[in-house]
């Protein structure tokens, strides 16, 4: 696969690397082997139907789901394994969690604590898997909240929230581990129509921000006028990559047309 079109990267290693990543569940392949890189500081969107491996990728890339075959890296350290010679390692429970900190990731669905504030869930990770003092979390998670526009809902609950709101919390918890890399796993898909708007708003500000982003997502407005790369994915491969204008006013590919033409 061509790369998709790439911000300059200065240090020459892409943020995402992918070389032949094949999973299986059973009988059923679902990545077929996908090649693709992601600069530092870009945006990549990822599109296709239901069943495609979007998610599953996505998952590989933080070690939530093992690859099969093939090889992950980010930031240059292949994921889940260590190398020594032509042989690979798994690395363990331990070392995997220490490298996943570099990675934020915001699902469908918003798993917060239901018995903590916004506040607090934003803080429990710092203070739980880093170590940091609560003082020191608190003003993380009081910056964090600010950035995606809650700094008045700090002391709500979840059930106080609209789902718009907690799905910006779950981002605002994601960013206090100061992240190199952010996966989104369509993030408005569970919202009402009218909350989208926010949680996007919240993201183009993250990518102005030279965050870099993995974004699984049915948004195409979002991914013209954000993404930096558009991928689309049918039955475990890519089928087509490049600028998103490109392949969304000008695919290549039938099978990409057709999908277009049911979401555009």
């Amino acid at each position: 696969m061509t790369d998709p079109a790439k911000k300059s990267d200065p240090t020459g290693t892409p943020m995402v690397r992918a070389e032949g990543v094949h999973k299986s569940f059973g009988s059923l392949a679902v990545l077929k082997g996908i090649d693709l890189e992601v600069a530092s500081g870009e945006v990549l969107c990822l599109i296709g139907p239901s069943g495609s491996g979007k998610s599953t990728f996505l998952r590989c890339i933080n070690h939530l789901e093992k690859v099969d075959a093939g090889r992950l890296w980010v930031d240059g350290d292949l994921v889940g394994y260590r190398q020594q010679g032509d042989r690979l390692y798994e690395l363990k429970d331990r070392e995997v969690a220490l490298k996943r900190r570099g990675i934020g990731m915001v699902f469908q669905r918003f798993n917060l604590f239901p018995h903590m504030t916004a506040l607090e869930n934003v803080m429990e990770a710092p203070v739980q898997v880093k170590g940091e003092s609560k003082a020191a979390a608190r003003e993380r998670a009081e910056h964090q909240l600010e950035r995606v526009g809650l700094a008045d809902k700090g002391g709500s609950y979840p059930s106080q929230l609209s789902g718009g709101q907690q799905q910006r919390v779950a981002i605002a918890r994601a960013l206090a581990m100061e992240p190199k890399l952010m996966l989104f796993d369509e993030p408005t898909s569970a919202l009402d129509p009218e909350l989208v708007g926010d949680v996007l708003d919240v993201m183009r500000l993250l990518a102005e921000d030279g965050m870099t982003m993995v974004v699984v997502t049915h948004e195409m407005g979002f991914a013209r006028e954000v993404g930096d790369a558009l991928v689309f994915m049918d039955g475990g491969v890519v089928v087509e990559a490049g600028h998103p204008r490109d392949v969304l006013t000008a695919p290549r590919h039938e099978r990409t047309r057709a999908f277009l033409s049911k979401v555009l």
